[in-house]
């Protein structure tokens, strides 16, 4: 018999403080704090994705060697690998403040850079440093985004608020973002640096709709535990879960395989050298077709969780997800290829809102940041390790010999999975409720 994703006790989140406990939803619906956080979520995932496809696209201007190219992508996710500090400054701190921070200082590193590049003062060691201080800012900013919803929301509305966070930014950072990145850097690095940072100001305005204080009640006041006292309680609760384990070791070992693969992907696909002979344009409209199937996977996930346990809604991913790392070397049609990306977004959006709704109900809400930040130093951590292992790769083997090795390692992270039982998740659920 298969089981959902336990829901918990019908009772509200914890409160941050008297302010943020007005803000929390009933059952009945969302309220109006989430959705202002959802509006400022989507506009700085649209930033985030345009990003992502610029910068590559930009560093191959410089370079075509693999290595020098995978960087860029080892530079974003190198800041996970210094995230402990993150989560117990954000379980320390304001969310939402730390939201606004985080957006500010990305759209004014982006606007700098901008302006730089147009005066001709820019080379690829430029794009690595934007590449790693946007990253800086996203660790913050995801960690903060992510601890904030069970304030926002009634326990019982978090599959709901985390499935309509998935459509955003999938449509966004995945879609809309890529498609745009590909645009403005064809027409010139001013406008492909200048209009993420436009983007992330206004986001940051938005945050300041968002009223209210959302701090997160502690046991103890915060000057009576160091930073590395608080840093310590984290990890020791994510190793104690045998819930929260299975599944950091299978991304780990998944994330690893998909960025080796990801971050030297631009070179087989775009250039008219390329096998796929692509444009900047239609790269950006490839990465982008995996929006369309996550977009479906997270308006799916309630029926799926009725139909699949947790297990196997995983599992599902593992599987999309090396059909999307080989699909260009089995083909070389476009369309093809992009139906498997999306077959892969889908995966991702189980893979997300699945995994994001279950931390948010087995961990407490004083620890989730510090948790979150646990998670990902590894699930995140292990892209930037990913990214640069492909680039070496790829320049000592070849880009097919990468890819088949890198599915083959993502069919085998599923392994990680059989200790996730549904009666492990129910009963961690059940200790977590206890602490409200």
């Amino acid at each position: 018999m298969t089981t959902t994703i336990p829901s918990g006790p019908a009772s509200g989140p914890a409160s941050a403080s008297t302010s943020a406990s007005t803000s929390a939803s009933t059952s009945a619906g969302l309220g109006a704090s989430y959705w202002r956080l959802l509006s400022a979520a989507s506009l700085s995932s649209l930033a985030d994705g345009a990003l992502k496809v610029t910068l590559p696209l930009l560093a191959r201007t410089y370079t075509d060697a693999p290595l020098a190219i995978a960087g860029v992508g080892t530079a974003a996710m190198l800041p996970w690998l210094l995230s402990l500090p993150v989560g117990a400054i954000v379980d320390r701190s304001d969310r939402r403040i730390i939201l606004l921070c985080a957006n500010l200082v990305r759209a004014m590193i982006l606007a700098l850079s901008a302006f730089l590049a147009v005066v001709g003062i820019s080379s690829i060691a430029a794009i690595y440093l934007v590449a790693f201080s946007a990253g800086v800012a996203e660790t913050f900013y995801a960690t903060a985004a992510s601890a904030i919803v069970p304030q926002l929301v009634d326990r019982t509305q978090l599959d709901r608020a985390n499935a309509l966070q998935q459509i955003a930014d999938q449509a966004t950072n995945q879609f809309a973002g890529p498609a745009l990145g590909g645009v403005l850097a064809g027409v010139g690095v001013g406008l492909a640096l200048g209009g993420p940072a436009m983007v992330w100001a206004v986001a940051a305005g938005m945050l300041i709709a968002l009223t209210g204080t959302f701090r997160a009640r502690r046991d103890e006041p915060t000057e009576v535990t160091s930073l590395r006292s608080d840093i310590a309680i984290g990890v020791r609760f994510l190793a104690r879960s045998t819930a929260l384990r299975s599944v950091c070791a299978c991304v780990a070992v998944t994330n690893f395989a998909g960025a080796a693969a990801a971050g030297v992907f631009v070179l087989y696909a775009v250039g008219p050298g390329s096998p796929l002979g692509l444009s900047p344009r239609g790269f950006g409209l490839l990465l982008a077709a995996s929006a369309v199937g996550s977009v479906l996977g997270s308006l799916l996930i309630r029926a799926a969780t009725r139909a699949l346990d947790l297990r196997a809604l995983l599992a599902i991913n593992t599987v999309t997800q090396a059909g999307q790392i080989i699909a260009p070397v089995l083909t070389h049609n476009v369309v093809a290829i992009g139906a498997a990306y999306a077959l892969g977004g889908l995966g991702v959006a189980l893979w997300n809102v699945g995994t994001v709704t279950m931390r948010q109900r087995i961990v407490p809400l004083h620890l989730l940041g510090r948790v979150i930040s646990t998670h990902r130093l590894i699930a995140w951590g292990s892209l930037a390790i990913g990214a640069l292992t492909g680039g070496v790769v790829a320049h000592t083997a070849g880009l097919v010999v990468l890819f088949w090795g890198a599915a083959a390692m993502t069919l085998a992270g599923a392994l990680a999975l059989l200790p996730l039982t549904a009666a492990r998740v129910g009963q961690e659920a059940r200790n977590a409720a206890s602490t409200l």
